[in-house]
Formats: C-alpha cells, sequence, structure tokens
C-alpha cells in the first residue's frame, strides 16, 4: 500500500490527514515513490543509482521469460536487512530466491521493550499486499463462472454505490472505478486515532466513501482507493455465501499450506510469534510507539492479512506460475493500466521495474508495519522484505527498495 510513501511525511496523532494517506496503498515505481516523498529529481538519481548498483553486469529481460536475476550472495543482501535496522528501524527480515537459491536474512529487534531478536517466522501485518490475495479469489471467482469480470456492483450489492450499475468489478480491482477511498475522509481517521481497536463494518467504510462524490467517471481515469477492497470483500461474500476470510483461507491459505498466514476478521491481538510494530522518530517521542493491537476491521479486504516472508514468497510464486489461476485469469491480472506516476498497475498487482527487468507483487503499509514482496514474471525470482516500522525516512525507504533488488537482481 502507498501509506507511507504517498504521504512521504511521518505520521503523528496531530495529522491525522496524513496518516489516512499512508494507508491508501497506491503504488508507485521506485523513482516516483522517491520524487513523491521529496519532490527532487536529485532524490530520483540517488535511488536509481542506489538501485542500478545492485543490478548484476548484463542483467537484462529475457524474452517471453521477464528477468535474469543473479542471485544475490548471502552476505550481499544480509548486509542489504542489516543496514535498514543500522538507519533506524527496530527490525526487519528479508527472503530471496534466486531458481533452487533461497538466503534468508533477520536483523534487529521483533519487540523493543523486550529486546527480542526478530525471527523469519514472526507474523508482521502486510496492509495492501492483502489486495493480491483478494484479486485471486475474485479471478478464481472469475474461472468458476460465479463472477465475470464485466459485472456491476449493482448487480451483487444493490443500492450500496451510488452509479454502482455502472461500475464493473474490473474497474474495483484495477482503481479505476472513481469511489473515493474512506482512509482519507479526516472523519474517519480522527475516528481511527482515537479508538485504534473499534471494530468497523465494511458497510460503515462504505457508506463514509459514498458520502463523497465520485473522483471520476468510472474508467476514465486511475485513482486508488481502498473502497475499492472493500466492496469487493463484499462481492466475495455475496457470490459464495462465505465471508472473505473463509474464501482466502479455502482458495489460497489451505491449498498452498500457508500455516502462518490468516485473515484476523475482528481481533486485534497477533498469533504468536510476531513483531510488534511501530511508529518511529515521532514528535515528542522518546523511542518508538508500539501499535501493535489494533482493530484489523477497518482495513478487511483491503488490508488485514497477516503473514510471514517465507509465506508470501511461497504464495507469489504459485501465483506467477500459474499455480492459483488459469493461464485466462492470469493473464487479465497482469493486464496493467498507467497510474499517472510512471508505473502500472494490474487486477490487485504492481508492475515494478528493476534494473534487471519487471517484477509483479504489492507494497503494504498498516501503521506499525511495511511489506514489499515482488516476484518476476516468470516466477524464477523473488525478494520479500518486511518491517515492524511506520513513518519511515526516505533514508530508510531507500534502504528497503535497496534490498528488494539485490534479492532479485543480484549483488553484481
Amino acid at each position: 500500500m502507498w501509506l507511507i510513501i504517498r504521504l512521504g511525511r511521518r505520521w503523528s496523532p496531530q495529522s491525522p490527514a496524513a496518516h489516512s494517506r499512508r494507508f491508501a496503498g497506491r503504488p508507485v515505481r521506485l523513482g516516483a515513490r522517491a520524487r513523491v516523498v521529496a519532490g527532487s529529481a536529485a532524490i530520483v538519481t540517488v535511488l536509481s543509482v542506489l538501485i542500478t548498483a545492485a543490478a548484476p553486469a548484463g542483467a537484462g529481460v529475457r524474452a517471453g521469460a521477464g528477468v535474469r536475476a543473479g542471485a544475490p550472495a548471502p552476505s550481499a543482501f544480509q548486509a542489504a536487512i542489516q543496514q535498514i535496522v543500522n538507519d533506524g528501524v527496530p527490525g526487519a527480515v528479508g527472503f530471496a530466491r534466486n531458481g533452487s537459491q533461497v538466503t534468508a536474512a533477520t536483523s534487529g529487534l521483533a519487540d523493543v521493550a523486550a529486546q527480542a531478536p526478530m525471527a523469519l517466522g514472526d507474523r508482521f501485518r502486510v496492509g495492501s499486499t492483502t489486495k493480491i490475495f483478494v484479486a485471486t479469489v475474485v479471478l478464481q471467482l472469475v474461472a468458476r463462472h460465479l463472477l465475470s469480470l464485466g459485472d456491476t456492483v449493482a448487480l451483487w450489492l444493490p443500492g450500496v454505490v451510488p452509479n454502482g450499475g455502472n461500475i464493473t468489478l474490473q474497474e474495483l480491482l484495477q482503481h479505476t472505478s472513481g469511489i473515493y477511498s474512506y482512509t482519507n475522509d479526516p472523519g474517519f481517521v480522527q475516528a481511527l486515532v482515537s479508538d485504534p481497536t473499534r471494530v468497523w463494518r465494511p458497510t460503515e467504510l462504505v457508506r463514509i466513501a459514498v458520502a463523497h462524490p465520485p473522483l471520476f467517471p468510472p474508467g476514465t481515469s486511475f485513482a486508488y482507493s481502498n473502497t475499492d477492497y472493500i466492496l469487493l470483500g463484499m462481492i466475495i461474500q455475496a457470490a459464495t455465501g462465505h465471508p472473505v476470510g473463509q474464501e482466502l483461507r479455502a482458495c489460497i491459505f489451505r491449498p498452498l499450506g500457508l500455516r502462518d498466514t490468516y485473515f484476523p476478521d475482528l481481533n486485534p491481538h497477533l498469533r504468536k510469534p510476531y513483531a510488534h510494530g511501530y511508529l518511529i522518530d515521532q514528535p515528542g517521542a522518546t523511542g518508538p510507539a508500539d501499535t501493535t493491537v489494533r482493530s484489523p476491521s477497518w482495513a478487511g479486504a483491503a488490508g488485514g492479512i497477516v503473514s510471514t516472508a517465507a509465506d508470501l514468497a511461497r504464495f507469489s510464486t504459485a501465483l506467477l506460475t500459474g499455480k492459483l489461476l488459469p493461464p485466462a485469469q492470469l493473464q487479465q491480472m497482469m493486464t496493467t493500466t498507467p497510474t499517472g506516476n510512471g508505473d502500472d498497475y494490474g487486477l490487485g498487482i504492481q508492475a515494478e521495474q528493476l534494473p534487471c527487468g519487471t517484477v509483479w507483487g504489492h507494497t503494504g503499509d498498516f501503521p506499525g508495519y511495511f511489506s514489499n514482496a515482488f516476484t518476476t514474471t516468470d516466477g524464477s525470482s523473488q525478494a520479500v522484505v518486511l518491517v515492524n516500522a511506520d513513518g519511515l525516512s526516505l533514508q530508510q525507504q531507500i534502504d528497503i527498495f535497496n534490498a528488494v533488488a539485490i534479492g532479485i537482481c543480484g549483488s553484481g
């Protein structure tokens, strides 16, 4: 999700509007991330130099196969994960795979108060990375002819969204619906700050969104909206008779053996083992502020999943190698539209450019957590980097994306 990057500003209870934008999850290219944070071409250059330095000599795109990635030296990937912590993030987990070679790295603390070290199996809230899972379930239902991408919102949720008869599932999946994101509503954000464990119902979140006028006519532009995925969760339930969490378990978690991944529904507490989440560098704070105990209901199908680095890697590999979707639906997922920020977005999936080629995945932000999970087009190489911090500086973001690039492209 675009929480950290789109904001570019540190969040505090005194700046709820900034916090709302950070949960918006908007995807951007690495260069565009830097442009948003600082608005400076010089920063874009710095980021490009750092990532280019991570690419192996002669790396490039194989015809029809995606990325030709060089396996990262374990020390290089470990050093990249360590650098994230050196620059002030409490803890980080990295998982990189290049063919059959797997490199795992951890650094820092999962629990600052207890001084407990980070472990590879620690669970994280993964924020908008949830959207790839939800989009996969929707496309599985399309393959089973229970849904169609041309179905309208009004067909499945009559009367819920004004003009719902002209908004399709495809437009929800690709953020071209024009529906306002509830996470940008100042009143919602203030309520979230005031009571972090409050239970939110999907219908409440949608009502907040549709109280605002549409951003544009459906299908005419791109605007990242968490409301789109709250609606998709409701449509999954309408089509199957099961809550979105149950469908995620039945269609993805159990078949892939993702034992450390779950959709928490309403419980604000995480299952052990887990990494505590922190807001860092807050004005007036003497140290990181623990944000672990939060109701996931406000994120729901837009960002509620809890997972581990290894489980995210397994899911990503299965998706990109055709184990979860038939070829027609996978092609639909990976048919992209420009976002207006120099990158492209498919159906619940981001297409990002690294020096060694195109990678697919999503970023995710939930207060106290930031996730990145990207895989090459052919599924041969991937990197997952999870940190238990929010309110990240530009340097910390550069460190994270540098680690992703080293994990996928190699260290040179």
